[in-house]
């Protein structure tokens, strides 16, 4: 990533700053003031594209108090501006290349003026999955939003139509399928395009795999060789495509794992025309549909042959295992895996000695250790995306670093309502003039808009009634401006995956574009459940609209507020 500048005008200038950072699909942009600004009603922000010099006004959808907008139509942050000091551009294109600048609008509602001399702009974000030699990617899986909602017709009871959501996510080609996807197909497929442009083999290594379109592509693909795992007793949504790739002739390994235990991963290693290892895909990205579509995922792509050649190894181990996870397969597994070309900690699992995790006095399994470790040495900020991480898992580390540094920055979400439940957070609304979140390490669950209200419509949660993961991440990114680590992989970072499961967990410390990229995701996804979190918790406080008044800012200005904006605009002064 370029170097942070900072753009101040008149207003208090030693402490105005902007920032962006981005990764391959969203743009987070966060802002400060020494002071609140008077008579603002908010902030207008502009996008400069640094490819054909056009600037453009970016969408606002919300408005003012006592306002509607039921056909969803855009206005702009000119007219409805944005009353925070931060903000997510979904309307970039890939491979775009932007700056921002943050205009303080005065006056009333309906009679704004830009106050262009107190204006920032932030440093040139560049929208691509390249982090070096790792190529990162995050689909646009979040389903509970008002765009998602327009989108859909209502079934009996209200609510945005699951079925048809299914048609559409299901459906090769489907718009709303492309949206939600992002680059997320595109991710998949790239190491079985190269295989077959190159005269190369895939080997891979999947839990569920449903999606139409992919399971086409690997009955095309005589050059993969694939182990799948078991979904369940049943085997419900693997049985259909494991029947279709043995009919098709593919070189494919059933891995039918006991109860309580999976085969977790999602990972196809490249080998080269000559047989050697060149490049992997990792990730928590299932191939199905709802993974591609309906979950907020990410997968990254190492191009580094040692990576390669060590999943490759971890590949053999298991279609040798014969779906015992026997006890010499879990010996191997049970080291830590030094990749020095990426500055990484590689682990795979199970990688314990006992098959399933004590109900009581469980022993710290070796690759939580090095996570839990990495996490005690947070010196400014942690931010995580979960699924059900169980217990005990990161969520215990993180817990213990926040307390133990007050300073730390920390956020995170998570599908399970049980993991924020346990989480030590403070989250809730008090009113105009307080801010909506007070304590710095704040964790929120996903949900939903329940019922229409002011400007939003009801809302869908989740793929169907049956589903479970809406977040579906397994990541943590530590100190994304500093000494940066960033957690990811299949392993949903509880003590339950190193026992029982088959899993990857890839620790890469110092690369600061990917941290970036990582940080941008989580924040993307924990920003977009953070109100409507508070408003299933706090709904008689329900905010309906932009104040007409510029004591919006107060509660920015309070000091557990401040340390937020300080944080992100810290780095302003830097190089990430």
């Amino acid at each position: 990533m370029r170097a942070l500048a900072v753009c101040t005008g008149d207003w208090r200038k030693s402490m105005s700053k902007a920032i962006a950072i981005a990764n391959n699909d969203v743009a987070f942009l966060a802002w400060s003031f020494e002071a609140p600004i008077p008579n603002c009603l908010g902030f207008s922000i502009h996008r400069k594209d640094l490819h054909t010099g056009q600037t453009t006004v970016l969408p606002a959808w919300v408005g003012f108090q006592g306002g509607t907008n039921k056909n969803w139509q855009p206005r702009t942050t000119d007219d409805w501006p944005v009353q925070k000091f931060n903000w997510r551009d979904f309307t970039t294109k890939p491979r775009g290349s932007y700056t921002y600048e943050v205009i303080p609008m005065t006056g009333t509602a309906g009679k704004l003026t830009a106050q262009l001399n107190n204006s920032l702009v932030t440093n040139q974000v560049d929208l691509t999955p390249v982090c070096g030699s790792i190529l990162a990617f995050f689909n646009r899986g979040i389903l509970s939003t008002q765009s998602v909602a327009h989108m859909l017709p209502l079934d009996a009871s209200g609510a945005p139509s699951s079925p048809d959501l299914i048609k559409h996510i299901s459906t090769k080609g489907d718009p709303l399928r492309l949206r939600l996807a992002g680059e997320m197909l595109d991710a998949l497929e790239l190491l079985l395009n190269r295989a077959k442009a190159e005269g190369g083999t895939c080997y891979a290594a999947l839990y569920e795999l449903a999606d139409q379109e992919l399971v086409a592509r690997l009955q095309d693909s005589p050059f993969v060789h694939l182990i799948l795992s078991n979904t369940g007793p049943d085997d419900a949504t693997d049985k259909h495509a494991r029947a279709l790739l043995h009919a098709s002739h593919l070189d494919i390994t059933d891995r039918m794992l006991k109860s309580g235990h999976i085969g977790h991963n999602k990972f196809v290693v490249y080998l080269d025309k000559h047989g050697d290892p060149q490049a992997v895909l990792t990730g928590s990205t299932n191939w199905t549909s709802t993974a591609i579509c309906a979950q907020s995922n990410n997968a990254l792509i190492c191009q580094d042959p040692n990576t390669a050649a060590a999943y490759f190894a971890y590949w053999q181990r298991i279609k040798a295992d014969a779906a015992h996870q026997a006890p010499g397969y879990r010996s191997k597994n049970d080291q830590a895996i030094d990749l020095k070309a990426i500055d990484a900690t590689l682990w795979f699992s199970p990688n314990t000695k006992q098959q399933t995790k004590p109900k009581a006095g469980a022993a710290t399994p070796g690759d939580l250790d090095d996570v839990f470790q990495a996490i005690a040495g947070a010196k400014q900020a942690i931010l995580f995306l979960l699924f059900q991480p169980g217990s005990p898992s990161v969520i215990d580390a993180i817990t213990q670093a926040a307390n133990a540094n007050g300073d730390l920055f920390v956020r995170g979400a998570a599908t399970d309502p049980n993991a924020v439940n346990q989480f030590d957070t403070s989250l809730f609304h008090q009113g105009a003039s307080k801010p909506d979140v007070v304590k710095d390490a704040s964790m929120v669950a996903a949900t939903e808009i329940r019922d229409a209200f002011a400007y939003w419509q009801r809302e869908l949660l989740k793929a169907s009634p049956g589903a479970h993961a809406i977040i579906h991440d397994k990541i943590v990114v530590i100190d994304p401006f500093g000494e940066s680590v960033v957690v990811t992989g299949s392993h949903n970072l509880g003590f339950t995956a190193s026992y029982a499961n088959d899993e990857n967990l890839l620790i890469v410390k110092g690369n600061q574009p990917l941290a970036a990229a990582y940080a941008t995701h989580a924040m993307d996804i924990y920003d977009h459940y953070r109100w409507r979190y508070w408003l299933q918790t706090q709904k008689a406080r329900a905010w309906t609209g932009l104040d007409v008044t510029p004591a919006w800012q107060d509660k920015y200005f309070k000091p557990q507020a401040q340390k937020e904006n300080l944080f992100w605009t810290r780095p302003a002064m830097a190089h990430v």
